[in-house]
């Protein structure tokens, strides 16, 4: 055990500094630093004591004592830089303080006598915060620079982003749930509304309106993140929703764009600022609201400036005998691809699409015989889906009720995890889900399947790796990313507009 009677002076500092490194190497911290305070003068006659000191500090997790000496120790001349900025930047980091030692960094790189292996350690602490505008810029900067250590984090980097681009299906998705609004009411849409039931019941399905710069500098953070990813702007009707026009104008610089729209917007004004190679328009016929003549105008003029437009239909059992005539006009006259899509819900307390007839279903798969696979798919799973007699009757579910129902699906997927039973699935990696609060998921199977952040915040982070899931029997996407069974799913994922990325993958 160390003596600490022994008198030091500045003759035997030396001595003095060993004696503290040894308590430290004990872990005796409040002895090394009740041995400097006995020793105040020497304190300040020695920057290397001083640096004991802020270690000392550090060990006893007196974090604000530590900082405040290191500061000190940089205006000092004669301390090396290097070393002292890099345990500062350890301390605001173990504070949680990443954005300050970003700052921190800045100021460093400023002295010429600065390693340069500060640029690692910024983009780490640039990745902590919701800043990948910055981190984008950094890593862009150092990506050349001949550093062992900033070699390793760029190769770390790369190594994640090259990974995912060499994986089916080649670039991030996602489906952006702009808002509940629409300018129609169809009697077989179940989605969510401002007066339905997921609405006015659960606060996490509340609407959120930022600002168009706020969203546009959102969907920066993820394309310096991600890279170009293709977005599905989805509803809702996304073209009612607040600046829109000026939302796609910006948001197509730097990502490609589905729209999923009924096509009741103005399609001349629309195609002033939208550019048809970033853009693909997947449109909807809904037989209650739109006339046919109209419609096909509307798909004449995009496909005349350049458009890439599917349009889609629902058959529900009211308008199934208009999908011939439909098809006829919009595939055979126009060449623009006509899905039919089967109605998943209850007409006359009969559940679809297990009770459509057989006459029925010789409609749907001689007009489109790919919906055979999402016919299928659904027939066996019933969805969460509201009763026309519901609707009718504008009954809403309580909070009991949507609670009661979320906890059943957890309690399932918590079952299947205790037995082990799951599969893996690229969604959340590739794929995620955005509602209309800027809250992120995994898939849109439930809501509470996998949070990933929010981007309206730009804490949004997408998994690294393809991951379990356990909602393994009651799933009801067609479309889900399980790997080794691509050829169910990647090309409802990769189409003509996306032929590119297959070339170079």
């Amino acid at each position: 055990m160390p003596d600490k009677k022994i008198k030091y002076t500045a003759e035997n500092t030396g001595d003095f500094i060993d004696r503290i490194k040894l308590y430290r190497r004990l872990k005796q911290f409040r002895d090394a630093e009740e041995l400097i305070n006995e020793n105040i003068d020497l304190l300040d006659k020695s920057l290397e004591i001083k640096f004991e000191l802020a270690n000392i500090y550090s060990e006893l997790g007196e974090f604000d004592k530590a900082i405040s000496v290191f500061e000190e120790l940089l205006k000092k001349d004669g301390i090396d830089i290097n070393i002292a900025a890099n345990e500062l930047v350890k301390l605001y980091s173990r504070k949680g303080e990443h954005k300050k030692a970003v700052e921190f960094i800045d100021s460093i790189l400023k002295n010429k006598n600065a390693d340069e292996s500060f640029y690692a350690d910024k983009i780490i602490q640039q990745r902590f915060i919701p800043d990948g505008a910055g981190a984008d810029e950094t890593y862009r900067k150092i990506k050349n620079i001949e550093n062992e250590k900033i070699k390793k984090i760029v190769q770390s980097i790369d190594t994640v982003e090259e990974s995912r681009r060499a994986i089916a299906p080649y670039r991030v998705f996602f489906t952006w749930g702009m808002h509940y609004k629409c300018n129609y009411n169809c009697s077989y849409c179940y989605a969510p509304k401002p007066h339905d039931i997921t609405f006015d019941n659960n606060k996490n399905n509340r609407a959120a309106y930022p600002s168009k710069q706020q969203l546009i500098d959102s969907w920066n953070f993820v394309y310096d993140k991600y890279g170009m990813c293709r977005i599905r702007l989805d509803g809702g009707e996304p073209t009612i929703y607040p600046d829109f026009y000026d939302i796609v104008r910006d948001l197509q610089k730097i990502h490609k764009l589905q729209i999923n729209t009924n096509l009741s917007f103005d399609v001349e004004k629309f195609s002033c600022d939208a550019n048809p190679e970033r853009i693909k328009i997947d449109a909807s016929l809904h037989c209650e609201y739109a006339g046919l003549e109209e419609f096909v105008k509307k798909l004449e003029y995009l496909k005349k400036h350049g458009y890439k437009t599917v349009v889609s239909y629902v058959a529900y059992p009211d308008f199934i005998n208009n999908i011939p005539i439909a098809k006829k006009i919009i595939e055979h006259d126009l060449g623009i691809p006509f899905i039919i899509h089967p109605y998943s819900g209850f007409y006359d307390d009969m559940q679809y699409p297990a009770a459509y007839t057989q006459e029925q279903k010789n409609i749907i798969y001689n007009t489109d015989y790919k919906s055979i696979t999402e016919l299928s798919w659904r027939a066996e799973r019933k969805g969460n889906y509201k009763t026309a007699k519901e609707k009718a009757n504008n009954m809403k579910l309580t909070e009991e009720q949507i609670s009661e129902g979320e906890n059943k699906k957890i309690a399932e997927q918590k079952e299947n995890k205790k037995n082990n039973e799951f599969k893996l699935c690229e969604m959340g990696r590739m794929y995620a889900r955005i509602y209309p609060n800027g809250n992120v998921y995994r898939c849109c199977a439930y809501d509470g399947n996998t949070y990933l952040g929010n981007l309206f915040d730009k804490t949004l982070k997408l998994l690294e790796t393809a991951e379990k899931c356990y909602d393994i029997n009651k799933c009801r996407c067609w479309r889900c990313m399980v790997p080794g069974e691509e050829p169910r799913w990647l090309h409802t994922w990769m189409d003509d507009w996306e032929t590119e990325i297959a070339e170079n993958k």
